[in-house]
Order: structure tokens, then sequence, then C-alpha cells
């Protein structure tokens, strides 16, 4: 008796520890540990979701919407993108940090598909997922949007740093592609000029969604030589719209849903980036949809 006893009491425990195990791999869904974006002093998702090497999978993890050079006390909508062809669930963990590994500005969530937490060993500020915002079953690739403040005059160069896990959905740490990246930016001295204003405004498409082509339209504060360009939600190029010089003023020009060789393209979600001719964003990245 005492021995069935003591083996139901094994038998409970050890479910009990499976139980605690899978609950924290859940958990997990709802936002990662703080601390795992491979910043100076971190470690990654690779700690956990280990059946892989870090960066060893297909896809690929993007930066978009903010520029080399950031203007002090600005507001910017950095967006993250990750795309992997084996995975249908996401999740993403970024900070920013200046050059003593101290975060700078102030992240904020743009919708219910992110969230901001402080804390790690350094205390650091981290934007990443929600529950919600990991997108269960979506397959190829996701994107998230985070509102970033940059610091005040004076700061200098600061670092994004992020990971993303490129997830199979089987509700554990194993199968999962972890990638990292990570963006410098320069404080943009010129900027602190008093009543300098941004040099381009990227407009929304219009229509979105729409099949089979959008508007899009920007505005220039001087003449310059720009690029509009459409891209993927793993950042390759789809095609070029538009490539020279330009005077100050609003240019429109149409999107028609094709790559730069005249191929229709799948429904799906794209960028319209706005670039100077140093590859510089202009302004932060516009969404479109095109749906069939």
């Amino acid at each position: 008796m005492k021995t069935m006893q003591m083996r139901r009491g094994i038998s409970a425990s050890f479910c009990f520890a499976i139980w605690m195990l899978a609950g924290m791999a859940l958990a997990n869904s709802a936002g990662p540990l703080d601390a795992l974006t491979a910043a100076p002093g971190e470690g990654n998702c690779t700690q956990c979701h280990s059946s892989f090497t870090l960066n060893s999978g297909s896809g690929s993890l993007t930066i978009t919407g903010i520029p080399q050079n950031y203007v002090p006390a600005t507001s910017y909508v950095v967006t993250i993108s990750l795309a992997d062809p084996q995975a249908s669930r996401w999740g993403f963990e970024f900070t920013i940090l200046d050059d003593l590994g101290n975060s700078v500005g102030t992240l904020t969530p743009d919708d219910g598909n992110t969230q901001v937490t402080v804390g790690g060993a350094f205390n650091r500020t981290y934007a990443k997922h929600t529950s919600v915002g990991t997108q269960f079953g979506q397959p190829n690739g996701n994107s998230w949007d985070v509102n970033w403040t940059s610091p005040a005059e004076g700061t200098g160069n600061v670092t994004l740093y992020v990971a993303g896990n490129a997830a199979n959905a089987n509700f554990s740490t194993t199968g999962d592609f972890i990638y990292t990246n990570n963006f410098a930016m320069a404080e943009d001295v010129a900027s602190a000029v008093p009543g300098a204003g941004p040099l381009a405004s990227l407009h929304p498409a219009f229509p979105n969604p729409f099949n089979p082509r959008t508007q899009l339209s920007f505005t220039l504060a001087q003449s310059q030589s720009v690029s509009l360009g459409v891209y993927d939600v793993q950042g390759r190029l789809i095609t070029t719209v538009y490539r020279g010089d330009l005077p100050a003023g609003t240019h429109s020009y149409t999107w028609r849903g094709q790559d730069q060789h005249g191929r229709p393209q799948p429904s799906g979600l794209y960028f319209g980036r706005l670039m100077n001719s140093a590859g510089q964003d202009l302004h932060r990245p516009i969404k479109m949809t095109l749906t069939k």
C-alpha cells in the first residue's frame, strides 16, 4: 500500500512538473522574458527554443520606419517584420540603447498586438508581442508596429537590438527558428536647427486594401533625389515605382500590383518606402494590402 501511494505521489509530482513546464512555455506566447534581444550583456531566445542555431532558418527579420540619422525628441513608428516559410506563429522583442547600454527614448504600443515592459538585469525597456499579436496559424510572416519617441538632443548614437521567433505553433519550444538583427542610428545634429521640419512625408496609399492598383503619393519639402519602392514582408524589393530627382511639392505614382518584370503579385501585405539617394528612409514605411 505504501509503495503504491509513493508511486502515485511520484506520478502526481511528475505530472505537476510537466504541467508547470508546459505552462511556462505557453506563457511566453503572451510575451517573451525580458533581456533576450542579443543586445550587449543579453542572451537570445535560443536559450529555450534550442532546436536550431541562431539565424539558421531560411527566413528574415527586418527593421523599418526609423532613419539612420534620427531627429531628437521626434516620434517614429518602428516596424518589425518577421518572415519564414516554415512558421505559423510569430513573436519578437526589441530594445533601443545608447553607447553605454542604457535604454533611450520612449516606447509605447501601437495597438493590442504589442506591449512594453521594463526589466532584466539592466532594467531596460522592451517592446514585444502580446498573445493576440502572435497571429496563431498565420503562414509566411507577420509584422508589428511600435511607437518610439527618440531621446533628447545630445544623446548621440543609439542602436536597436531585436530578436524574432518564427514558431511552428506546436505549443512547445521545439522546432522554432530564432532570428536576431540590429540597426544603428546617429543623432541628426543638423535637425536641431530651430524651425527645421521633416524633409518628406509619405502619405497613406489609396485605395487600401486595393485590387489591382493603388496610388502612392508623397510631399517633399525641398528638391532632392528619391526612390519610391514596394517591398514584401521579408524586406525584399518588389519593384521601384519611381527613382530620380524631383522638385519640392507633392508627387503621386501608381503601383499596379506587379513586380519589376510586370508579373502580378499575390494577395498579401506590402510596404511602400520613400528613400533618399543614400538609401535612408525619408518617412516611415506605409502598409498596403493587395486582395484578389
